[in-house]
């Protein structure tokens, strides 16, 4: 069964910004590089979405790295997978604010 993935606000906007990030600094190629790195780990984790290691149990938010910067925040919840945040991993843990809020993002 695959999981629909649902976007937060939020995390689309990090994505975007990213995105926008990485085209200005590299270039257009290594931004469409990572969005199809991006979609490659939604799409695997739409089949396992238990992929990614727990990082608040009580919570059940998950953690999984899309490459040595980036990490994937997401909640799995009524047979979907919503993502929360995407995360620097060059930060401290301690600034990660997992954004919990209600409102999607539907591409």
């Amino acid at each position: 069964m695959n999981y629909k993935v649902n976007w937060t606000t939020i995390a689309y906007s990090d994505f975007s910004q990213i995105v926008r990030y990485i085209r200005e600094t590299w270039g257009r190629s290594s931004a469409e590089d990572f969005i199809k790195q991006v979609d490659s780990v939604i799409n695997i984790l739409s089949i396992y979405p238990q992929l990614g290691k727990i990082i608040h149990h009580q919570k059940q938010i998950r953690a999984l790295v899309i490459s040595k910067q980036i990490s994937l925040i997401y909640r799995i919840k009524s047979g979907s997978i919503i993502i929360l945040n995407l995360f620097d991993n060059r930060q401290e843990p301690d600034k990660l604010k997992v954004n919990e809020s209600i409102g999607k993002y539907e591409a």
